[in-house]
């Protein structure tokens, strides 16, 4: 029963050595169309910029706007695409991770099978030593009985190495459990900070494109005041209304990150909860103050006051900028968190 146990232990750290390295390959890929998606994305902006920044009576205008907006299009299919292939791979990624953390587990219950074999192991050669040291006492001193109680106590010490080693390998695999919880943590904390980084770049941009096309107003408006129409005003109250509805859709597609920060900090509480008899759990809980932990300081919408979720009151560039910079100062405070973190974690996986 215990070589079977560790032909089995040894078979689960062979696939988990297969897992994780198609795992690695997976996060190279996604990090690779993370790259070109930005390179897309900036491609984009730019192109939105030069078609703002065209002045009506430029020659060949319309025919260059058009021109500009059909490959600003051909970029946004590209990017619905490419966000497309993310998604997939990130889903592949989650998969494989899922499969090693299950890995991980049966080769926790494999050690704690095997101790626990081990245990009644030495339970039973301690009754035969106590029943051989009992036929000595009662003057059964035979040469083969000294031989056997000598054979039981190799065996015994044999065991008492083996029962050490799993042990400790069962205590090291919990602690790799536990350090393993903390880095999908800290990688989904950083990925979410990477995600409001890249949401307020949008948000700029936005923000950007309707201050130009106010001052662009403001100029015309400016030469021929008492020209403007209604029918200009309607149009100046468009714009605003499409670059608020903008603004806010990119607001709550970039809220929806909190739902996965949110699993995984439940999973590492969990963990650390189940081996909280290890030194390392009561260090990570001190540093990542699992206690305290407050998903309000990732929301969205707790630092865009002016846009409330829901709220489709019309934007100026200025309220905008309120709710980036409110935003910008909240991604600061976290990238120092974390970074704090990081440094006081360091030497956990190597003590």
């Amino acid at each position: 029963m215990l070589d079977q146990t560790e032909a089995n232990i040894q078979e689960l750290k062979s696939q988990q050595e297969s897992l994780i390295e198609q795992k690695e390959q997976l996060e190279n890929q996604l990090n690779q169309f993370q790259v070109n998606y930005e390179q897309i994305e900036q491609e984009k902006n730019r192109l939105h910029n030069v078609v703002m920044g065209l002045s009506q009576d430029q020659k060949l205008t319309t025919k260059l706007k058009a021109k500009l907006e059909n490959e600003i299009a051909q970029l946004e299919q590209k990017l619905i695409n490419e966000e497309q292939i993310k998604i997939q791979l990130a889903q592949a990624l989650q998969i494989k991770e899922n499969k090693i953390n299950e890995l991980e587990q049966r080769l926790i219950n494999l050690d704690y099978e095997r101790i626990k074999k081990l245990v009644g192991k030495r339970k039973e050669l301690s009754e035969i030593e106590k029943e051989l040291i009992n036929k000595l006492t009662c003057g059964e001193n035979t040469k083969e009985i000294h031989k056997e109680k000598e054979a039981k106590q190799k065996e015994m010490n044999e065991l008492k190495q083996e029962l050490a080693s799993t042990s400790a390998s069962y205590n090291a695999n919990r602690k790799k459990q536990v350090l393993n919880q903390v880095n999908n943590f800290l990688k989904t904390k950083g990925d979410f900070l990477i995600s409001r980084e890249e949401a307020i770049k949008k948000l700029q941009n936005c923000c950007n494109r309707l201050e130009i096309f106010t001052n662009k107003e403001r100029i015309a408006f400016g030469f021929v005041k008492d020209m403007v129409s209604v029918e200009d005003k309607i149009s100046k109250i468009k714009f605003a209304d499409k670059y608020t509805k903008e603004f806010q859709n990119i607001l709550t597609k970039y809220n929806d990150g909190l739902l996965q920060l949110n699993k995984n900090f439940y999973s590492l509480r969990n963990i650390v909860q189940e081996n909280k008899e290890l030194e390392v759990s009561l260090a990570i809980e001190n540093i990542l103050k699992l206690d305290s932990f407050n998903l309000d300081k990732y929301k969205i919408f707790k630092f865009a006051t002016n846009s409330q979720e829901g709220n489709r009151t019309q934007l100026n560039s200025s309220m905008m900028a309120e709710d980036i910079d409110s935003l910008r100062k909240n991604l600061n405070e976290l990238k120092s968190e974390i970074k704090q973190e990081k440094k006081e974690l360091k030497n956990l996986a190597t003590d």
